[in-house]
């Protein structure tokens, strides 16, 4: 089915498509609960997909440390560190309300655009920074559990800032959702995942581990997920010197060949779009579909009859059972007449004339014989055939569209009225912006289908005739069985004659009595005695032609062309249903839009 508004990518186009979804709600839901949430949504999607493309460090990379509320993320961060008066300036836990408020930014120089009322900036040269191959800058993120909604909301902004997340997470929390929901919101990126405060290892930790790293690989399917860095807790080890500095070197070890990698950054980001794109078609769609599910299952309904739509309309250019095994018969006595030479008299003439009196072979003997019923009953069925061929013909050429009106009209109408009956509660000015017609679609792609129906079926008959080379020969065969049946009448008339002539012509006088003067019922009995084995053969070569298991393979190879040529036409999109009436084709894109996948 066509949507108005083109569903695509959205890292391809996407204020295009955001837009598209802004006025499809705004026609639809107008300023209903659900119109309002659904523009929310397509404003925070903008919002991320900007923070994903802003670069506020156009020469570094951004490394995000996140997690949960007192995992010890800002001890992480000053391990990156080695100047003591700035570690000491990152405050942790509950010391300070402002560490669980502003976004702490530590590096070389400071970002762009920075909001000093969330957002500080922590100046630390960078050779006295942990190195990691490139220019940095890392941020120190508010906890994503903290209970205070604008903290919140900034964590979820910090993650569209970094290309790198250090998700750092306490031994006893590996199971707890929150950490699944922040790697679900960073899709796309370069993943660490740091596994703090483990007292001791045991094969529960391992079995948990992998369980974690599962979880965060289908939560996160277009991530790249780096083997986790586990890190010991010292208040047992009672050492945290050390334990600080193989965390570094972890960690370093992990990031340190991804961050230089060539186009890394780019493919990252290109990844992130997606993953954004991804997340905002499933939210849409579960939105639509938790909130007016009547409305979807009257799309649904309509799509389903939209598919099935082509199938029908081309069965009714070739016909489908009994009618397309009809037309194949008819198509291959054509084949047959048409490849077999003019040279083969009269054989190739009782082809033709069996070819127009086919169903009415057995009247047409009885003619021959003299039965004036027989000859009227043949000549009118000649009639009819000729008619049918010829209505057939018009109706390959001008009947499809008619057809298609029709099946639309009757197949669609009724789910198209209740599709606006679902439309007329959720926005009170659209049935008056629909009218009052019964129908607003049509399907498009037909005179392309007519033209491949059409083709499919000739390139059929080709394969499935019996070819030039064998018509040939069995036109010499039927030609011949004819004139040796005839040759008797034929040699003695002509011995007779040329005798006759020879005496005129040696003795110079008139001999006409010695030329011959057959009766005509002779002659017409000869000749109906030769037709009646030619014709017989005939016969024979016709029904050769049009057997059942060569008429049967026709129907079965067209039906198979044909399934496969509407199924390439819908997916090019060539051959799908168009809704004409705006508000209907806005409500069928809003609700189509979240059931779209990116493939970019």
């Amino acid at each position: 089915m066509n949507e108005t508004n083109e569903i695509a990518p959205t890292s391809g186009r996407p204020d295009r498509f955001v837009a598209g979804v802004r006025r499809a709600a705004s026609r639809v839901l107008g300023t209903s609960p659900v119109g309002e949430r659904v523009l929310e949504l397509c404003d925070r999607f903008e919002a991320q997909r900007a923070a994903i493309l802003q670069t506020r460090a156009p020469d570094a990379i951004i490394v995000g440390v996140v997690g949960p509320t007192g995992q010890g993320k800002t001890w992480l961060v000053r391990q990156f560190i080695e100047d003591a008066s700035l570690r000491q300036a990152l405050p942790s836990g509950d010391r300070t309300r402002e560490a669980t408020v502003r976004i702490a930014w530590v590096g070389p120089y400071p970002p762009a655009d920075i909001n000093d009322r969330y957002e500080r900036y922590l100046h630390c040269a960078a050779e006295k920074m942990f190195p990691l191959g490139v220019e940095y800058l890392i941020l120190d993120t508010p906890g994503a559990t903290d209970q205070d909604p604008h903290v919140v909301e900034i964590s979820k902004q910090t993650l569209s800032l970094a290309s790198v997340q250090i998700l750092v997470v306490r031994r006893d929390q590996l199971r707890s959702q929150v950490v699944h929901d922040l790697v679900n919101a960073s899709e796309g990126t370069l993943v660490l995942p740091v596994i703090n405060i483990v007292r001791q290892h045991d094969d529960k930790l391992s079995s948990d581990i992998d369980a974690y790293c599962a979880a965060i690989h289908a939560a996160a399917p277009s991530s790249e997920i780096l083997p986790p860095v586990i890190v010991h807790d010292f208040d047992v080890v009672d050492d945290e010197a050390t334990i600080a500095r193989t965390t570094r070197e972890a960690i370093g070890h992990a990031l340190r060949p991804r961050l230089v990698e060539a186009g890394g950054a780019e493919r990252r980001q290109r990844a992130r779009l997606a993953a954004a794109d991804r997340r905002f078609r499933q939210s849409l769609h579960e939105m639509i579909s938790d909130e007016l599910p009547y409305l979807v299952r009257a799309v649904d309904h309509l799509h389903e009859a939209a598919d099935r739509l082509p199938v029908d309309v081309a069965n009714s250019l070739v016909g489908s059972g009994g009618s397309l095994r009809a037309g194949i018969r008819s198509r291959l006595r054509l084949a047959l007449l048409t490849d077999t030479a003019a040279i083969w008299f009269p054989y190739k003439t009782l082809i033709g004339l069996l070819n127009l009196t086919h169903g009415a072979w057995d009247r047409l003997v009885l003619s021959l014989s003299g039965s004036l019923p027989s000859l009227i009953s043949s000549a009118w069925t000649t009639a009819t055939n000729i008619g049918q061929m010829q209505s057939m013909e018009a109706e390959m050429r001008g009947g499809v569209r008619e057809r298609s009106a029709a099946l639309v009209r009757d197949r669609l109408g009724p789910l198209i009225r209740s599709f606006q009956q679902e439309l007329g509660p959720l926005n009170a000015q659209a049935p008056q912006a629909m009218g009052n017609e019964s129908h607003h679609a049509h399907l498009r792609g037909i005179d392309q289908l007519q033209h491949s129906s059409q083709q499919i079926l000739e390139e059929e008959i080709d394969r499935g005739a019996i070819g030039g080379a064998t018509a040939q020969l069995l036109g010499l065969a039927g030609t011949l069985t004819f004139w040796v049946l005839f040759a008797g009448p034929v040699v003695g008339l002509y011995s007779k004659y040329f005798r006759a002539s020879s005496a005129v012509a040696t003795d110079l006088q008139d001999h006409l009595d010695q030329f011959p003067a057959p009766e005509w019922a002779m002659l017409l009995t000869s000749v109906l005695l030769s037709v009646m084995p030619t014709a017989v053969y005939a016969m024979l070569v016709i029904t050769m032609t049009q057997s059942n298991r060569r008429v049967q393979k026709c129907a079965s190879k067209i039906q198979e062309r044909h399934s496969q040529e509407i199924i390439r036409l819908q997916r090019e999109g060539v051959l799908r249903l168009e809704l004409d009436d705006p508000i209907l084709a806005d409500a069928e894109f809003l609700v189509r839009a979240g059931k779209q996948r990116d493939t970019a």
